[in-house]
């Protein structure tokens, strides 16, 4: 039953191709043409970090749609509440899983197909992955002098001179638990919002509304130092993230059967 779900949503497959596909072909358009015309020392690359982003988003927004089209049309064709949300859980994760990697494959192309081709539409004879962009002046790790010229850091962290004619790569990158942070709130959310609009209906939007405004709120209530805290709010919103994802699993369970 799975298998002829996701086969009935593959067209949904093409939203998030259009989505990050369609942004990743502006991004390198306009770099290019940047690296044609300007002949800059340095570039970046973004995408391991844009489009995994880019794909939960999409992802949290298909979810919504899941929860509000494909669960109720499982009850109507006689699915129980409980195999409904399992198929509509599995249809989330498969599309949200479809997303990242597409995003990965997106940074991949970029790492191993746009970079080098950066290289030759500047003029350069070549390049290299970097933390940092060109540096007229850094403190050398032992803090005994300071380094001079054109300098540059590695991928390993190290101060090295920049070769000639050399095209610096800034990169930057999202360690792997934050994949797995999207993958989760990709998921959990689009369940969260959809469930709330399937018990609530319209009256749905104004709840969701509330959440978003209650932040803004708190900030004007509390001590700056205390919502900013990560010690204090990223517990705290973690509980808030799995009390809403578990409240919307008995919400769908419990969900009213519309003709």
């Amino acid at each position: 039953m799975m298998k002829k779900l996701i086969k009935l949503n593959l067209d949904d497959l093409a939203l998030y191709l259009a989505v990050e596909g369609g942004l990743f072909l502006v991004i390198q358009i306009i770099i290019g043409c940047v690296m044609r015309f300007g002949r800059p020392d340095t570039s970046v690359t973004v995408s391991c970090i844009l489009f995994p982003i880019v794909g939960g988003f999409t992802a949290l927004v298909a979810g919504i749609s899941h929860v509000g089209v494909s669960f109720d049309q499982a009850l109507r064709f006689g699915q129980t509440r409980k195999r409904a949300l399992g198929l509509t859980l599995g249809l989330c994760a498969f599309e949200s899983a479809f997303a990242l990697a597409l995003g990965g494959l997106l940074a991949a192309v970029e790492r191993f197909l746009c970079v080098p081709l950066w290289a030759r539409l500047s003029g350069m004879n070549g390049w290299v992955m970097g933390g940092s962009g060109v540096m007229e002046f850094a403190v050398s790790p032992g803090h005994d002098a300071p380094i001079t010229g054109k300098i540059f850091e590695n991928m390993a962290g190290e101060l090295v001179p920049v070769p000639e004619k050399t095209l610096i790569i800034e990169t930057f990158t999202l360690d792997w638990y934050w994949w797995l942070l999207i993958f989760a709130l990709a998921v959990g959310g689009g369940m969260i919002v959809g469930a709330v609009l399937q018990r609530f209906g319209g009256k749905g939007g104004w709840i969701i509304w509330g959440i978003c405004v209650v932040p803004m709120l708190l900030l004007q209530i509390f001590p700056r130092e205390l919502v900013s805290s990560v010690e204090l709010m990223v517990p705290v919103l973690a509980v808030l993230f799995v009390a809403g994802f578990l409240w919307s699993l008995w919400s769908l369970l419990h969900a009213v059967v519309r003709s």
